[in-house]
């Protein structure tokens, strides 16, 4: 069950709190009074009864439940405490007026999962040594990237991971199990002279027992070594029929340079990130990683997919998406078995226009073939299945996705909203795309088609008049031009929805305004 708490959504099931789209990172106990407040609104709740009920068993002072209150109340962005009041010498109110329940997850995400889940840490490394950082962190991803190779395991998304490192070392266990991960990875590295030290454990969440672990001793130059053992380590140990030998057929490592791996790593970085220049600047790394390993079909890959940004996706200009083809398909003809030269080709393709939408699909299948349990491209897929009209299957692929990478990039919410609008679930798709933290005029656009044909006219103006502030130009007939939709249904049933919004005149100003 899921409440939305003013700008807050308290997931009680998930155990998770989230606000703008984001995860909050919560201690376990400041949720738990959390859901025992939203489970009884509009009482006094006593100190006693909420020590009780939060510590049951457990002797607290009073110390404890102020510092909770105030977490809960920071955690949902309550300061004014208007949401959870203190009532002198009684206790504590919750009352919220805004409180409500928010959409459910579709049945693909609330399935039992059969694979046992891992979670893949950021190893523990000198946070004064930058190089050794970034090498880690690039390992680490790359071992979630050979783990979720093998189709009887799952494996909890890299963005997910990283997310939950950030939690207290008490928190860690807890909050693994609430995403749903049965066992938990992490390790910690030392350097002496030209090696580095990384001890590996690996620990099951609900007992916290732990299941394996290993010292690992390699050269600075062996680190891709280390990430195939890693791997092959954490899977046998979980699942005892897995053979070595099915590691993705001797998975080459991604590159044999470890200066072009770094220069890799830090454009990878800076691509996911947010800022004026960063997409130039990952595309500088990319070019660099390949001057000094003109083989690395990953960073080939990578810069295809930086230049496609840059030119402004499927607005980049046509030689730009021809040369970003280019790259990506040689990217596959140096690294044919890796998944994510695939995807890569396939979002290139799809920027391209309708008329390379069976070469994407060819390749997001494939991607999927070679890593099915890579969130991003399942997310990817559905969105892409969506824009082909079977946004029933589109949604599954996303739902997937996000039960592997529950704190997922803000993305994802735009993907869902899609797919959700081709299945005229207008409510829920204007709740996924008001998750977004930064909204640009194409996205205000979609919340007015949302608003509009879920009949609520005055919601629908007002992202109108938002989305026309930022570009004023912006037509109801370009929308459904450039929109990637294939069905020509499914462009209708937005230019319908910006109509009934009044997105042609909400810029209007003067005599001519509605």
């Amino acid at each position: 069950m899921a409440l939305r708490i003013g700008g807050a959504v308290l997931d009680l099931d998930r155990g998770t709190l989230r606000r703008d789209g984001e995860i909050v990172p919560v201690r376990p106990k400041t949720l738990e009074l959390l859901a025992y407040l939203t489970r009884n609104p509009g009482r006094v709740l006593s100190e006693d009864e909420l020590l009780q009920a939060v510590w049951p068993g457990i002797i607290v002072s009073e110390d404890s439940l102020t510092q909770s209150i105030h977490d809960a109340r920071k955690s949902i962005g309550d300061e004014a405490q208007a949401l959870i009041r203190t009532v002198p010498r009684r206790g504590y109110l919750f009352q919220s007026p805004e409180i409500e329940a928010a959409p459910p997850p579709s049945g693909a995400m609330a399935a039992a999962r059969a694979e046992p889940m891992v979670a893949v840490l950021p190893f523990h490394v000198d946070p004064a040594d930058d190089a050794a950082r970034a090498l880690f962190d690039g390992a680490v991803e790359e071992i979630i990237n050979a783990l979720s190779h093998f189709k009887t395991i799952a494996v909890l998304a890299r963005h997910s991971a990283f997310a939950l490192a950030e939690h207290s070392r008490q928190d860690i266990r807890a909050t693994a199990e609430r995403l749903g991960a049965d066992y938990v990875a992490e390790g910690s590295v030392e350097t002496a002279g030209a090696e580095y030290s990384a001890r590996v454990a690996l620990t099951e969440t609900v007992s916290g027992q732990r299941v394996w672990a290993q010292t690992f001793t390699f050269a600075k130059g062996e680190i891709f070594s280390f990430q195939t053992m890693v791997a092959q380590r954490i899977v046998t140990t979980l699942v005892a029929n897995i053979e070595s030998a099915v590691m993705r057929r001797g998975q080459p490592a991604p590159t044999a340079n470890v200066e072009a791996y770094l220069h890799f790593l830090r454009g990878k970085e800076l691509l996911r990130s947010y800022g004026e220049g960063v997409n130039q600047e990952a595309r500088a790394h990319f070019l660099k990683a390949i001057e000094r390993d003109p083989g690395y079909g990953l960073a080939h890959a990578y810069l295809a997919l930086a230049e496609v940004i840059i030119g402004g996706y499927a607005d980049a200009p046509r030689a730009v998406l021809d040369q970003a083809r280019d790259r990506a398909l040689h990217a596959i003809a140096l690294s044919p078995d890796e998944a994510r030269c695939h995807r890569n080709l396939a979002l290139t393709l799809l920027y391209r226009g309708h008329e390379e939408y069976d070469a994407a699909e060819k390749h997001f299948a494939r991607a999927l073939d070679l890593n099915p349990y890579d969130a991003d491209t399942l997310a990817q897929t559905g969105y892409f299945r969506a824009l082909r009209g079977d946004g029933e299957a589109g949604l599954a692929l996303l739902d997937k996705a996000i039960q592997l990478n529950p704190m997922h990039p803000n993305w994802y919410y735009y993907d869902r909203g899609e797919t959700l609008l081709t299945l005229d679930r207008y409510r829920e798709a204007a709740a996924s795309f008001s998750c977004l933290p930064r909204k640009g005029a194409w996205q205000w656009a979609r919340l007015a088609v949302c608003h509009a044909l879920a009949g609520d006219a005055e919601k629908a103006l007002a992202c109108a008049r938002e989305g026309r502030a930022l570009k004023p130009d912006l037509t109801v007939a370009q929308i459904v031009r450039e929109t990637r939709l294939e069905r020509a249904q499914d462009r209708e049933r937005v230019r319908r929805g910006l109509e009934l919004a009044g997105w042609d005149t909400a810029g209007c100003t003067g005599p001519d305004a509605p």
